[in-house]
């Protein structure tokens, strides 16, 4: 594809390799550049790429972008979700769901992910101290929560891993057509299964999320294709950023001892740690929008119809705001750590106050249990340009 001309934004090489494997790997350094050299950059795919702080800053919070507007391709069924929906569709169902993620229930949910990893820790315990933690403790935890939270039992987990990660092959702008048709595989499971699993609510009620979305369809507050598809992104967002986040951070602590120290001794510290895993390895690369208006970012003016990859994990490592940014300091002011990991504005995660808290059970009770953690093996990887995945971490609690 021939890159258009668009004055500072253009150039002729592509800097961002979205298949390269170093790029997956490590993108930061591509995200530097692009900031200092092209921060509004009209990628060869088509798309405008945003990598500058203040410009996504301002941008994912503007409400003239659209994302129900965009052309999802294959994951098309995520316009039957809020993710894909603008005002007022969005705030209807942002409404329905809301209420499942105030403080007092978030306290709920927390007593099940607290029970499940302590029955993990103490199965560890009595065996030789090593464990995955990526699949046997923040996949099998964050899981069960969400399927309690759903008011079912924990059934699929590994197949419901395995469809949500093919379905995030064609969320960023790298996939390729095997990976579409790998997306549009999972989304044909992830409806049946989904379609099941409604059918037996319905024929056994409870007071569950699930219940919770069949009355509201029963209400005409939801669409059929509404409820099934919330559901799946539930099931998704349930497990796969929290999982990085608390993957992530174990292996920070295999890494450096003085932040399981810090966990362990400096109660009020752990806000800004998880804060600062979050900042530096964001599970979320990006989030997409449509400009529906003629939009001026920096020296660029970027046409109405456009697309627009807001890097929210570049802005994370933006030099203007956080100082020495490729380095780990929990110690930041909190008026220089906020990090667009959850996004924010409109379609700032509604989960995001569960996942700090289920984060926090794993590290707290890590700590509290064990004197320190280390590899028992080299960690495995499924980066793509979109999402940040460890898929295997051996550890040896000591």
């Amino acid at each position: 594809m021939t890159v258009t001309t668009v004055g500072p934004a253009s150039v002729t090489e592509d800097l961002l390799p979205f298949r390269d494997p170093g790029f997956r790997a490590d993108p930061y350094p591509y995200y530097a550049r692009l900031r200092q050299e092209h921060p509004v950059y009209r990628h060869p795919v088509g798309l405008y790429v945003v990598s500058r702080y203040e410009d996504v800053a301002r941008l994912i919070r503007n409400p003239t972008l659209s994302v129900q507007q965009l052309d999802f391709g294959v994951a098309d069924p995520i316009h039957h979700t809020m993710l894909g929906k603008d005002a007022p569709d969005h705030t209807r169902l942002r409404r329905i769901t809301n209420r499942w993620f105030t403080p007092k229930a978030v306290e709920e949910w927390s007593k099940v992910m607290r029970a499940c990893v302590e029955a993990v820790l103490d199965e560890v315990e009595k065996g030789d101290g090593t464990l995955d933690a990526a699949d046997g403790l923040s996949l099998k935890c964050t899981f069960e929560t969400t399927c309690h939270i759903f008011g079912i039992e924990p059934t699929e987990m590994d197949a419901i891993q395995r469809k949500t990660y093919e379905i995030g092959l064609s969320l960023g702008p790298g996939g390729n057509d095997e990976e579409a048709r790998a997306t549009t595989e999972a989304f044909v499971w992830f409806a049946e299964h989904i379609r099941r699993l409604v059918a037996d609510k319905r024929a056994h009620p409870g007071d569950g999320l699930i219940d919770a979305f069949i009355a509201a369809q029963e209400e005409g507050r939801m669409t059929e294709e509404e409820v099934v598809y919330t559901i799946f992104l539930f099931f998704a967002v349930g497990h796969l950023d929290v999982k990085h986040l608390i993957n992530h951070g174990i292996w920070l602590m295999t890494q450096r001892p003085e932040l399981f120290a810090a966990y362990r001794d400096e109660p009020e510290a752990r806000p800004g740690i998880i804060n600062e895993i979050l900042r530096i390895d964001t599970p979320e690369s990006m989030v997409v929008r449509l400009t529906t208006q003629d939009t001026v970012i920096g020296d660029t003016t970027v046409p109405a119809g456009e697309a627009l990859a807001l890097l929210i994990a570049s802005a994370n490592r933006d030099p203007e705001v956080f100082a020495d940014p490729d380095t780990f300091d929990h110690a930041r002011p909190v008026a220089a750590s906020q990090h667009l990991a959850f996004g924010s504005g409109m379609h700032g995660c509604a989960g995001q106050v569960l996942a700090r808290a289920e984060a926090d059970i794993v590290f707290s009770s890590i700590v509290n249990r064990f004197s320190g953690v280390e590899l028992a093996g080299e960690p495995a990887y499924a980066h793509t340009e979109f999402l940040r995945t460890i898929t295997h971490l051996p550890v040896r609690f000591l």
